[in-house]
């Protein structure tokens, strides 16, 4: 019969293992979780990131890349850029907006968008 031992022990004998000495001077890893729940419960981690999840898709990146170099375009010229019907840019818009990286603007029947702010928002 094998004892079942906790998370943390099974980690520090795998780092042992991987570095072929006492893991306990790599890291506290009570003290790094502990850390980790912080980021996690900190006011702005929830934007941060619908953020990052808004820019790891290859349409929503070109939009911003698009917007960058044009400062602002209508829901139909990204919708003829990306080459996608007006549901799916309705929807990337939606994500980005909720992400605060672009802001809309309805005039008459058209959206028009632009970047929410150029500063620290790295898009090629």
């Amino acid at each position: 019969m094998t004892l079942s031992r906790s998370p943390e022990s099974q980690l520090t004998s795998r780092l042992e293992h991987l570095v072929e000495k006492d893991a306990a001077c790599l890291c506290s890893i009570s003290g790094y979780q502990e850390l980790a729940e912080q980021i996690r419960k900190a006011p702005s981690f929830p934007m941060s990131l619908r953020r990052a999840q808004a820019m790891a898709d290859e349409s929503r990146l070109v939009i911003l890349a698009l917007l960058r170099r044009e400062k602002e375009l209508c829901a139909c010229e990204l919708q003829a850029a990306l080459g996608v019907r007006h549901p799916t840019v309705s929807h990337h818009m939606h994500l980005l907006e909720r992400a605060g990286l672009v802001h809309s603007e309805r005039r008459g029947k058209w959206v028009y968008y632009r970047l929410a702010s150029r500063d620290g928002l790295w898009v090629p």
